[in-house]
């Protein structure tokens, strides 16, 4: 199967880019509008897989595993999310939107958040990839005390995921045939790039339908 029976939206965002504000945004935009968004984190689905096996405490261990534990819960835990979405956008106007990362800072390098094996089962419709400038998402990250995000304070490691977050979007929707959107989320001017976030989306479920 190609495509699932509800549009995929994958969105995807360096830590303190302002995510979870913009998705909190759009989606009550589309609920305004009679739609209706079930938003799942992909980190969340990860987390229950390994805390189940006592791998990981929390949601920051994660990135710290061996690659080779996280690869082997990354499948299921896509699965689980489809099923998830599957029970809950039956017989409605509506879209998962897939809340996660492109790319992850572990201790050997950077991992990809969307392997090919991981792509197959989301099949998104569309990626959007959220941005912002080095200073503004390092501003964020300091405010956000419930999370440790040090590894990603500093502006050459930004900027290096920003560009490798774009050729990563790329390359996920070459092998998917997903569209690619980029969203700049500026200081004070979160309305607006989460009513453009609403704009795509609502897009995405007029020509699913």
């Amino acid at each position: 199967m190609l495509r699932h029976t509800f549009p995929v939206a994958i969105i995807v965002g360096i830590p303190g880019v302002g995510k979870t504000t913009l998705i909190d945004l759009s989606t009550r935009m589309l609920k305004e509008k009679g739609y209706k968004a079930v938003v799942l984190n992909y980190g969340d689905y990860m987390l229950k897989r390994l805390t189940s096996i006592g791998a990981v405490r929390d949601r920051d261990e994660i990135r710290k595993l061996p690659i080779r534990v996280q690869v082997e819960n990354q499948s299921e835990a896509a699965k689980m999310m489809i099923r998830r979405a599957s029970e809950e956008l039956v017989g409605s106007r509506g879209v998962l939107i897939v809340d996660t990362h492109l790319l992850i800072r572990t201790p050997t390098g950077y991992w990809p958040g969307l392997p090919l094996y991981v792509a197959q089962e989301l099949k998104p419709d569309t990626i959007i990839v959220i941005e912002a400038s080095p200073e503004e998402i390092i501003a964020r990250q300091m405010r956000d005390t419930a999370r440790r995000r040090v590894d990603y304070r500093d502006p050459k490691i930004i900027e290096e995921l920003t560009r490798m977050n774009r050729i990563e979007a790329l390359v996920v929707a070459s092998f998917t045939g997903a569209t690619v959107n980029i969203v700049e989320n500026r200081e004070g001017e979160a309305e607006k790039a989460a009513s453009e976030i609403a704009r795509i989306l609502e897009n995405l479920i007029k020509t699913h339908i």
